[in-house]
């Protein structure tokens, strides 16, 4: 089952659980202040709407990923960082820092906040774009897998630098009204999407023993999405817009064929018994297709409801349940597999966190999710949807805690052994 995975080369247990408990927590912060702002909020362009967007992705979908990266490029490609505990360390303080101030600064409208917080989550992505690909660069073997997350990091600190101009831009600094959907481009598409097939795959064949990929789109993807983001920012600035859109076009369709391809090969799978993280990817993978079928509708119109549309769909509906997903088998198995490695064999991974617990926090956010679609009728709708996926968080963040205890009383057993 764990054929091709280097286990000696993991960093420390605590790498990954300190982003993945610091990332709950960020969820129920948001759920906060989305009680508090939703009725608010008229475009993606309010500040309140952007600081809502930028909680969600820097401090959930980014903590899971920086801290899911530092155990699964080990793993996976058996590539240890270098000084993996002080590099980590210092981005996730970084990363940290910068999220506090600059959602601080838009729900204040400080611009001195905005401008630190954006330093600090600058140096955040490119001190972990560089070292995460100093990493995989070192290998001999330059397969798929390693250019592919090449690829994916590439695209992060692309992506970060053109969110920071964005940013000057407020004060008139490398004004620029195409930087900030080239950030998007970029973080969305490059590093988001990129990462996620790259993960997808070794984890779908590994946990849900299905088919591998096809290996022409292993050895494709990695080239043709940042290929295109990069001549489609080019084109942008050259005020082609027809064809920087029909160049993001076929990049939309891409997702939806990888989407549809996914659904199939699960769909196709050896084992067919009920999982709770292959609903949860089946869900995911249809917002995906809707978030990316809308996009493709902006691209022709401006619609601020098809723009606020579009962002739920990808975001709260499509890459929060696969983050969901992917952490109800990468925690399980890091536990168990940690453990193994201590020399703790009498562990089990179905145990590490119950079924029943992350079904009802699953089925909380299930429950949000659908009051989200009342929310333009009524605030009220907002505060239920809020305190659902606040509640659902709270359970989301007790399992996690509670995968570190199980880890936490094997090791002192087998310390007192």
């Amino acid at each position: 089952m764990f054929q091709g995975l280097s286990l000696e080369q993991a960093p420390p247990y605590k790498v990954p659980l300190q982003f993945y408990i610091t990332a709950a927590l960020y969820l129920i912060a948001f759920s906060v202040l989305f009680a508090l702002n939703a009725s608010t909020i008229v475009n993606r362009f309010d500040y309140s709407s952007i600081a809502l967007t930028h909680l969600f992705t820097l401090g959930f979908f980014t903590h899971i990923m920086f801290g899911s990266m530092f155990q699964m490029i080990p793993v996976m490609l058996g590539l240890p960082y270098k000084n993996v505990v002080r590099n980590a360390n210092v981005v996730y303080a970084l990363l940290n820092g910068g999220t506090l101030l600059f959602i601080s600064g838009f729900l204040t409208t400080t611009t001195a906040l905005l401008h630190a917080g954006g330093t600090l989550l600058l140096f955040a992505f490119l001190h972990f774009s560089m070292i995460s690909l100093k990493t995989v660069l070192k290998s001999e073997n330059k397969d798929f897998m390693v250019k592919s997350f090449a690829a994916s990091f590439s695209s992060l600190a692309i992506g970060a630098v053109f969110g920071f101009l964005a940013l000057l831009g407020h004060v008139g600094v490398f004004a620029n009204p195409y930087f900030a959907d080239i950030h998007i481009a970029f973080m969305l598409f490059g590093w988001v999407f990129l990462l996620i097939t790259t993960v997808s795959y070794k984890i779908i064949p590994m946990f849900f023993v299905a088919k591998e990929f096809p290996q022409k789109l292993k050895m494709t993807l990695y080239i043709l999405i940042p290929t295109t983001l990069l001549l489609s920012a080019l084109v942008r600035e050259l005020e082609l817009l027809t064809l920087s859109n029909t160049l993001l076009l076929a990049v939309a369709l891409v997702v939806i064929g990888f989407a549809l391809l996914s659904i199939k090969i699960l769909k196709a799978r050896k084992r067919k018994r009920k999982d709770l993280s292959i609903t949860l990817w089946y869900f995911a993978m249809a917002n995906i297709t809707i978030a990316a079928t809308l996009f493709i509708l902006t691209l022709f119109f401006t619609n601020e409801y098809i723009e606020l549309a579009l962002g739920f769909f990808m975001l709260f509906g499509g890459v929060y349940a696969l983050i969901n997903a992917m952490l109800y088998k990468i925690v399980p198995f890091l536990t168990w597999f940690h453990l193994s490695s201590n020399m703790v064999f009498e562990a089990e991974m179905s145990q590490v966190i119950t079924k029943a617990a992350m079904q009802r926090q699953v089925q909380l956010y299930y429950g949000a999710y659908l009051l989200m679609f009342l929310v333009p009728l009524s605030s009220y709708a907002a505060v239920a949807a809020a305190l659902l996926f606040g509640l659902s968080s709270l359970l989301l963040l007790k399992n996690i805690i509670s995968a570190y205890k199980y880890y936490k009383e094997y090791i002192q057993k087998a310390v007192t052994i």
